[in-house]
């Protein structure tokens, strides 16, 4: 979706994109320096790394350069990506109104790193603004026999995770959601069956190239002095993996 929105705005203001992936490659930042400076490409958008806390060295002086995520730690780039905060936030405001009484939710470490922390500020803010009952029970990590002990002890009644936690689901037979809700935070665009929050990254692909447009046109290159963050909202996607609840269920 980034890759879409990214291709997609820069034809529109007249510029042409080349994408260069150094997983893999045998040449070091240096040569791609290099290589950048000889076909006369001056901006650069840098998508998010596997790992939190990359660091690179890279000499961005010459470069306009924006990252598409917190995972990029230093060099500090200006940043455009998703408002993981209120993208959690409008994850339990959706799952209240549809009667959901007990949150099971599962990010892993890596995945919090990589959003700043943004996922748990929005779950510490839904706990002081949802008034209904509903409870966000604390989070787990497990492996594939983990996950069915986890639902019979915790008893939730909707699992907030990633497409890894929804295919572990599956392959042990739970019904979804007959037996429980699930919620992605992190659905990918196009038609999908899954529910949960869209980031939009198709809108963060466009604003990337606003940006970096703006920056080439400013003659602003290097490292900032003082990044700056641009947070898109997410987008609910209703999808088919949650059902109204007909009882509300309350209790501990």
């Amino acid at each position: 979706d980034y890759h879409e929105g990214i291709l997609a705005r820069a034809a529109e203001l007249g510029y042409t994109v080349e994408e260069f992936w150094m997983c893999g490659r045998d040449y070091s930042f240096a040569k791609l320096g290099r290589i950048l400076k000889a076909r006369n490409i001056q901006g650069m958008i840098l998508a998010p790394q596997p790992r939190p806390y990359t660091e690179i060295d890279f000499d961005f002086g010459d470069f306009s350069a924006v990252s598409l995520s917190y995972s990029l730690t230093r060099p500090a780039l200006h940043v455009i990506t998703n408002h993981h905060f209120r993208s959690m936030l409008l994850m339990m405001q959706n799952l209240d109104a549809l009667g959901y009484r007990r949150v099971g939710l599962g990010v892993h470490k890596t995945w919090s790193e990589k959003v700043g922390h943004g996922w748990f500020g929005g779950v510490l803010m839904a706990k002081e603004l949802i008034k209904s009952g509903m409870k966000i029970l604390p989070v787990r990590m497990f492996d594939d026999q983990d996950v069915m002990e986890w639902i019979r002890e915790d008893r939730p009644d909707v699992i907030v995770s990633h497409k890894q936690m929804y295919e572990q689901l599956l392959a042990l037979k739970v019904r979804i959601p007959r037996d429980v809700g699930f919620a992605n935070l992190s659905v990918p665009g196009g038609t999908c069956d899954v529910s949960g929050v869209s980031q939009n990254s198709l809108l963060i692909g466009r604003k990337a190239v606003d940006v970096l447009v703006d920056m080439l046109h400013r003659g602003e290159r290097g490292v900032p002095e003082m990044p700056l963050h641009l947070m898109v909202d997410g987008v609910w996607v209703p999808g088919k993996t949650l059902r109204p609840q007909k009882a509300v269920r309350t209790g501990k």
